[in-house]
């Protein structure tokens, strides 16, 4: 104000300096009203905030590691059904088909108890296969080197075979009915997820419908246990291949297994008896 005022009071009278002094006093105006403006822009209030940060009272929570849940078709061998019938040379297990891929804990007993169930049908088919091929004193008119494959139809048509087939079916119906307490109770719709159908229990031991002898769990540590349920699995797998291979070399070289089998170790009787005949010596 004071400066307006000493303005206004000592302005020139002279004409010549009016437009000089008109000049000086507006490029003043617009100086001050800079000035002002920028001052003003720094003290323009800022909304002030309402939130206030209070200390957290009490024991901190931690936060929990969440754990990814690996779903059982994704475990391997080692991890499961405890790990039995996993042995060198399969360092991971034996499932050649990929069974283990597709079956969930419930699902996986079941499959261990077909695969026991074949092992040992397969134990006593070999023996059994290869046996009476030779050897069926029940049978007299059947003929001493009988195909293994046709020995079950050769048998029914004897009047005595039908009498046997019906003893061995009652006697197998009777083992397997042991069975039944191990599957559970059948609930639900057949095919849903919730459905007991054709499932068995989770807290079984695969196998173990008839236990007897030495080697159950109850004479035997957990280790010894598990050692011999291995051993009984290895020997399943392995009779399994050899039926199979049986019947395969019976079919192709259109001989009795039995036979084939002692006219090759003749022979390599003969070879290792006689060597210089192998060779025109």
């Amino acid at each position: 104000t004071n400066f307006y005022q000493h303005i206004i009071h000592n302005k020139p009278t002279t004409s010549s300096s009016a437009p000089i002094f008109f000049l000086s006093t507006m490029f003043a105006k617009t100086a001050i009203l800079a000035t002002l403006a920028a001052s003003a822009s720094a003290f323009t209030p800022t909304t002030p905030s309402m939130a206030i940060s209070f200390p957290k009272l009490g024991k901190a929570k931690t936060a929990k590691a969440v754990i990814p849940t690996v779903p059982d078709e994704d475990k391997p061998l080692t991890e499961r059904l405890g790990g039995v019938g996993v042995s060198k040379p399969f360092a991971e297990g034996f499932d050649p088909l990929g069974f283990a891929t597709r079956a969930d804990a419930q699902e996986m007993i079941k499959y261990r108890e077909a695969e026991l169930k074949h092992g040992r049908v397969a134990m006593l088919a070999v023996p059994g296969f290869l046996l009476s091929e030779d050897f069926h004193p029940f049978f007299p008119n059947l003929p001493k080197w009988e195909y293994g494959i046709f020995a079950l139809q050769d048998t029914l048509e004897q009047s005595s075979g039908v009498v046997g087939l019906a003893g061995a079916i009652l006697a197998i119906a009777a083992f397997e009915a042991r069975s039944f307490k191990a599957w559970e109770v059948p609930e639900g719709t057949p095919g849903s997820e919730a459905s007991t159908y054709f499932k068995m229990k989770t807290d079984i031991v695969p196998g173990a419908t008839l236990p007897a002898g030495p080697w159950t769990s109850d004479k035997l540590s957990p280790e010894e246990f598990a050692g011999k349920q291995t051993a009984e699995l290895n020997n399943g797998r392995l009779a399994m291949i050899a039926i199979f291979l049986i019947v395969l070399q019976e079919v192709t070289s259109k001989l009795p297994a039995a036979e084939f089998d002692a006219s090759t170790l003749e022979f390599i009787g003969n070879v290792f008896a006689t060597p210089g005949d192998l060779f025109g010596l």
